[in-house]
């Protein structure tokens, strides 16, 4: 039993130098899609700031108020509040890896903008990239993107 739970957490959870999860992507064979390392934090940053604050009813102030910002007006002042939400988010819900950089570009023909995240976790670097505009308010009372 206790070779079955060490196979376990070294094959699926992962060991101390490797950190596994999984997405809701289905492969090839049908599974979900297996990551690890800097791309599992990489989807925890993903949902942290894609989910509206008082949206998950176990933790209610999990998530971002991003999508609150989304009609300000397009100036300097925005981009701050952005940074600062997208910063203070990820530091209170995972604070695995380092931010190196938060790139803000505000879209002027069109409601939006674009977080673009530079992220490095024991020596390996990735970034993330999160769009909200019109498409991805969430609708009052219904809980659901549209």
């Amino acid at each position: 039993m206790a070779n079955l739970l060490s196979r376990f957490n070294k094959e699926v959870i992962g060991s101390d130098q490797t950190i596994y999860d999984y997405v809701a992507k289905i492969t090839a064979s049908g599974d979900f899609k297996r990551v690890k390392n800097i791309d599992v934090i990489i989807t925890s940053w993903n949902n942290i700031l894609m989910t509206p604050r008082r949206t998950y009813i176990m933790d209610p102030e999990y998530g971002s108020d991003l999508h609150k910002i989304l009609f300000d007006p397009v100036d300097e002042s925005t981009v701050d509040r952005i940074k600062t939400e997208v910063e203070s988010r990820i530091r209170l819900y995972d604070d695995r890896a380092v931010i190196e950089d938060i790139e803000v570009i505000l879209n002027s023909t069109r409601k939006g903008f674009t977080v673009n995240l530079l992220v490095e976790y024991e020596g390996d670097t990735g970034t993330l990239s999160v769009k909200f505009d019109d498409s991805t308010v969430v609708r009052q009372g219904q809980g659901a993107a549209i």
